[in-house]
Protein backbone atom coordinates (compact mmCIF):
# COMPACT_ATOMS: atom_id res chain seq x y z
CA UNK A 1 0.00 0.00 0.00
CA UNK A 2 1.57 3.50 -0.84
CA UNK A 3 2.67 5.52 1.82
CA UNK A 4 1.06 8.68 0.55
CA UNK A 5 -2.72 6.92 0.40
CA UNK A 6 -2.24 6.63 4.13
CA UNK A 7 -3.42 9.31 6.95
CA UNK A 8 -1.94 8.41 10.58
CA UNK A 9 -4.59 9.48 13.24
CA UNK A 10 -3.12 9.80 16.76
CA UNK A 11 -5.57 9.98 19.65
CA UNK A 12 -3.96 11.70 23.13
CA UNK A 13 -5.69 13.17 25.98
CA UNK A 14 -3.65 13.83 29.22
CA UNK A 15 -0.55 14.63 27.59
CA UNK A 16 0.25 15.66 23.33
CA UNK A 17 2.89 13.17 21.83
CA UNK A 18 6.34 13.63 21.71
CA UNK A 19 7.62 15.99 18.83
CA UNK A 20 9.83 12.59 18.28
CA UNK A 21 6.62 10.67 17.21
CA UNK A 22 5.12 12.95 14.86
CA UNK A 23 8.22 13.99 13.42
CA UNK A 24 9.18 10.10 12.77
CA UNK A 25 5.78 9.49 11.47
CA UNK A 26 4.80 12.67 9.27
CA UNK A 27 7.54 10.98 6.40
CA UNK A 28 6.25 7.62 6.80
CA UNK A 29 2.01 8.38 5.75
CA UNK A 30 0.59 10.67 3.35
CA UNK A 31 -1.05 12.85 6.36
CA UNK A 32 -0.85 13.02 10.04
CA UNK A 33 -4.07 14.16 12.30
CA UNK A 34 -3.64 14.01 15.91
CA UNK A 35 -6.74 14.63 17.68
CA UNK A 36 -7.44 16.22 20.83
CA UNK A 37 -9.90 14.43 22.62
CA UNK A 38 -10.71 17.07 25.04
CA UNK A 39 -6.97 17.55 26.35
CA UNK A 40 -6.42 21.11 29.11
CA UNK A 41 -5.67 23.93 27.95
CA UNK A 42 -1.38 24.21 27.98
CA UNK A 43 -1.21 20.70 26.79
CA UNK A 44 -2.93 21.73 24.05
CA UNK A 45 -1.09 25.10 23.49
CA UNK A 46 1.93 22.62 23.46
CA UNK A 47 0.06 20.26 20.81
CA UNK A 48 -0.32 23.32 18.27
CA UNK A 49 3.10 23.93 18.49
CA UNK A 50 4.32 20.57 18.09
CA UNK A 51 2.16 20.04 15.24
CA UNK A 52 3.07 23.31 12.94
CA UNK A 53 6.51 22.49 13.43
CA UNK A 54 6.32 19.08 11.66
CA UNK A 55 3.27 19.37 9.34
CA UNK A 56 0.58 17.43 11.15
CA UNK A 57 -3.05 18.88 11.56
CA UNK A 58 -4.73 19.33 14.80
CA UNK A 59 -8.47 17.80 15.22
CA UNK A 60 -9.77 19.01 18.20
CA UNK A 61 -12.83 18.02 19.86
CA UNK A 62 -14.47 20.12 22.88
CA UNK A 63 -14.30 17.38 25.60
CA UNK A 64 -13.16 13.94 26.95
CA UNK A 65 -15.22 11.49 24.96
CA UNK A 66 -12.65 8.37 24.60
CA UNK A 67 -10.48 6.99 22.72
CA UNK A 68 -13.43 5.17 20.50
CA UNK A 69 -14.91 8.75 19.60
CA UNK A 70 -11.74 10.01 19.24
CA UNK A 71 -11.17 7.58 16.27
CA UNK A 72 -14.34 7.68 14.81
CA UNK A 73 -14.32 11.70 14.75
CA UNK A 74 -10.72 11.49 12.97
CA UNK A 75 -12.43 8.49 10.16
CA UNK A 76 -15.33 11.09 9.99
CA UNK A 77 -13.21 14.16 9.75
CA UNK A 78 -10.67 12.08 6.85
CA UNK A 79 -13.44 10.97 4.61
CA UNK A 80 -15.69 14.16 4.47
CA UNK A 81 -12.66 15.62 2.57
CA UNK A 82 -12.81 15.14 -1.29
CA UNK A 83 -9.91 13.67 -1.61
CA UNK A 84 -9.98 10.96 1.65
CA UNK A 85 -7.12 8.48 2.33
CA UNK A 86 -7.50 4.80 0.86
CA UNK A 87 -6.74 3.84 4.63
CA UNK A 88 -5.84 5.14 7.93
CA UNK A 89 -3.17 4.24 10.50
CA UNK A 90 -4.06 4.20 13.89
CA UNK A 91 -1.59 5.38 16.47
CA UNK A 92 -1.30 5.82 20.21
CA UNK A 93 0.01 9.00 21.63
CA UNK A 94 1.83 7.40 24.92
CA UNK A 95 4.94 6.31 22.58
CA UNK A 96 4.35 2.61 22.93
CA UNK A 97 4.07 2.30 19.09
CA UNK A 98 7.17 2.16 16.69
CA UNK A 99 7.15 4.43 13.54
CA UNK A 100 9.74 1.94 11.94
CA UNK A 101 7.28 -0.43 11.80
CA UNK A 102 5.24 1.51 9.00
CA UNK A 103 6.91 0.25 6.00
CA UNK A 104 5.73 -3.50 7.91
CA UNK A 105 2.20 -2.20 8.35
CA UNK A 106 1.56 -1.07 4.49
CA UNK A 107 3.12 -4.11 3.10
CA UNK A 108 0.69 -6.43 5.13
CA UNK A 109 -2.03 -4.27 3.64
CA UNK A 110 -1.76 -5.18 0.09
CA UNK A 111 -3.40 -8.34 1.21
CA UNK A 112 -5.78 -7.92 4.11
CA UNK A 113 -8.18 -4.70 5.09
CA UNK A 114 -6.89 -5.02 8.46
CA UNK A 115 -3.01 -4.62 9.91
CA UNK A 116 -2.50 -5.07 13.82
CA UNK A 117 0.56 -4.94 16.16
CA UNK A 118 1.50 -8.27 17.63
CA UNK A 119 3.41 -7.86 20.79
CA UNK A 120 3.03 -11.68 21.22
CA UNK A 121 6.38 -12.34 20.40
CA UNK A 122 7.56 -9.76 23.25
CA UNK A 123 4.92 -10.96 26.15
CA UNK A 124 7.94 -10.99 28.72
CA UNK A 125 7.83 -6.65 28.11
CA UNK A 126 4.31 -6.31 28.69
CA UNK A 127 3.10 -6.20 32.19
CA UNK A 128 1.82 -8.90 34.14
CA UNK A 129 -1.93 -7.67 34.16
CA UNK A 130 -2.00 -6.41 30.61
CA UNK A 131 -0.21 -9.52 29.48
CA UNK A 132 -2.89 -11.98 31.02
CA UNK A 133 -6.05 -9.94 29.74
CA UNK A 134 -4.40 -9.59 26.11
CA UNK A 135 -4.32 -13.36 26.01
CA UNK A 136 -7.82 -13.97 27.47
CA UNK A 137 -9.29 -11.21 25.13
CA UNK A 138 -7.98 -13.15 22.33
CA UNK A 139 -8.86 -16.41 23.54
CA UNK A 140 -12.52 -15.19 23.50
CA UNK A 141 -12.78 -13.36 20.62
CA UNK A 142 -11.21 -16.77 18.70
CA UNK A 143 -13.87 -18.87 20.37
CA UNK A 144 -16.88 -16.33 19.39
CA UNK A 145 -15.65 -15.74 15.61
CA UNK A 146 -14.36 -18.84 14.90
CA UNK A 147 -11.33 -17.19 13.66
CA UNK A 148 -7.98 -17.51 15.59
CA UNK A 149 -6.33 -14.35 16.28
CA UNK A 150 -3.24 -12.74 18.07
CA UNK A 151 -2.95 -9.73 19.99
CA UNK A 152 -6.56 -8.12 19.78
CA UNK A 153 -5.28 -5.26 22.19
CA UNK A 154 -3.03 -3.89 20.28
CA UNK A 155 -3.52 -0.08 19.26
CA UNK A 156 -1.30 0.37 16.30
CA UNK A 157 -3.37 -0.48 13.34
CA UNK A 158 -3.73 0.10 9.95
CA UNK A 159 -7.44 -0.09 8.27
CA UNK A 160 -8.74 0.25 4.89
CA UNK A 161 -11.48 -0.83 1.97
CA UNK A 162 -13.75 -3.12 4.19
CA UNK A 163 -12.71 -2.31 7.70
CA UNK A 164 -13.73 1.36 7.03
CA UNK A 165 -16.89 0.69 4.74
CA UNK A 166 -18.70 -1.96 6.25
CA UNK A 167 -17.92 -1.97 10.07
CA UNK A 168 -18.69 1.20 11.12
CA UNK A 169 -15.98 2.15 14.11
CA UNK A 170 -17.86 2.56 17.42
CA UNK A 171 -18.13 5.32 19.92
CA UNK A 172 -17.06 4.45 22.94
CA UNK A 173 -13.46 3.83 25.07
CA UNK A 174 -10.80 1.45 24.70
CA UNK A 175 -13.16 -1.25 23.77
CA UNK A 176 -14.18 0.31 20.93
CA UNK A 177 -11.26 -0.83 19.19
CA UNK A 178 -11.87 -4.54 20.45
CA UNK A 179 -15.93 -4.62 18.99
CA UNK A 180 -14.86 -3.25 15.73
CA UNK A 181 -12.08 -6.29 15.24
CA UNK A 182 -15.13 -8.61 16.00
CA UNK A 183 -17.11 -6.88 13.62
CA UNK A 184 -14.55 -6.86 11.22
CA UNK A 185 -13.79 -10.84 12.19
CA UNK A 186 -17.41 -11.93 12.12
CA UNK A 187 -17.59 -10.02 8.39
CA UNK A 188 -15.03 -11.91 6.98
CA UNK A 189 -12.21 -9.27 6.75
CA UNK A 190 -9.21 -10.14 6.21
CA UNK A 191 -6.58 -9.46 9.08
CA UNK A 192 -3.34 -9.78 9.57
CA UNK A 193 -0.37 -9.07 12.30
CA UNK A 194 2.78 -7.55 11.90
CA UNK A 195 5.15 -8.13 14.59
CA UNK A 196 6.09 -5.10 17.09
CA UNK A 197 8.05 -4.70 20.69
CA UNK A 198 6.08 -4.52 23.61
CA UNK A 199 7.16 -1.26 25.24
CA UNK A 200 5.89 -0.11 28.34
CA UNK A 201 7.25 2.38 31.59
CA UNK A 202 8.51 4.56 29.26
CA UNK A 203 7.40 8.23 31.10
CA UNK A 204 4.34 8.58 28.84
CA UNK A 205 1.33 9.05 30.38
CA UNK A 206 -1.59 6.55 29.28
CA UNK A 207 -5.23 7.15 30.17
CA UNK A 208 -6.18 3.25 29.98
CA UNK A 209 -7.78 2.25 33.43
CA UNK A 210 -6.73 -1.38 34.29
CA UNK A 211 -9.98 -2.05 36.32
CA UNK A 212 -12.77 -0.34 33.91
CA UNK A 213 -11.09 -0.55 30.42
CA UNK A 214 -9.87 -4.33 30.78
CA UNK A 215 -13.69 -5.23 31.82
CA UNK A 216 -15.25 -3.34 29.16
CA UNK A 217 -12.92 -4.63 26.71
CA UNK A 218 -13.86 -8.58 28.29
CA UNK A 219 -17.66 -7.15 27.09
CA UNK A 220 -16.58 -6.36 23.86
CA UNK A 221 -14.87 -9.74 23.40
CA UNK A 222 -17.68 -11.84 24.02
CA UNK A 223 -19.52 -9.84 21.48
Amino acid sequence: MRAAAVAAVVPCHIEPPSAGLLTALRPLVGDLLVVDDGMPVEPARRLDEMAAGCGARVLRLPENAGKGHAIAAAIAELFGRADPPAGILVVDGDGQHPPDRVPDFLAAAERAEMVIGDRFGDLRGMPLERRAANVAASLLISLTTGRRVRDTQCGMRLLRGRALTDVVFPVGGYEAETRHLVGCLRSGIPVAWVPIPARYGGGEVSSFRRLRDSARIACAALG
